[in-house]
């Protein structure tokens, strides 16, 4: 009888272990930070849906790298206050995409804001 209620002891332990541990670990998954990165769109490609960042790799040496981004329909595009579609996007946009990875490596975007060109004023 005593070997009974140490096991049911243990087990029930143990269950609140991973009850604890579970929340503590999906809150932990689901808190991603977003990476942001600037550069130059260099291409869109409207039927794969991806947009080819150009960005500064090294400030020593001035090399660049391109980046793809795969652009899902929850995706967020704006410039300024105005929402954009992927169409919108053109190669030579300065942009700032902001997205999240997964735990396989997997990026998520979930946006991608068009820098405004300032017009110098008029003398």
């Amino acid at each position: 009888m005593i070997r009974v209620m140490k096991f049911a002891v243990v087990c029930l332990a143990v269950v609140g272990l991973v009850g604890v541990a579970l929340p503590v670990y999906a809150q932990g998954a689901a808190e991603q930070k977003a990476i942001s990165v600037s550069g130059e769109i260099v291409s869109v490609d409207l039927v794969k849906s991806e947009v080819a960042v150009k960005q500064l790799k090294d400030v020593v040496t001035s090399t660049y790298t391109n980046t793809t981004f795969s652009v899902v329909p929850e995706t967020k595009m704006t410039k300024g206050d105005a929402t954009l579609k992927l169409s919108d996007l053109k190669a030579g946009d300065k942009v700032t995409v902001k997205y999240t990875t997964d735990i396989l490596g997997k990026q998520k975007v979930e946006s991608i804001a068009v820098e405004i060109k300032e017009v110098a004023p008029v003398k």
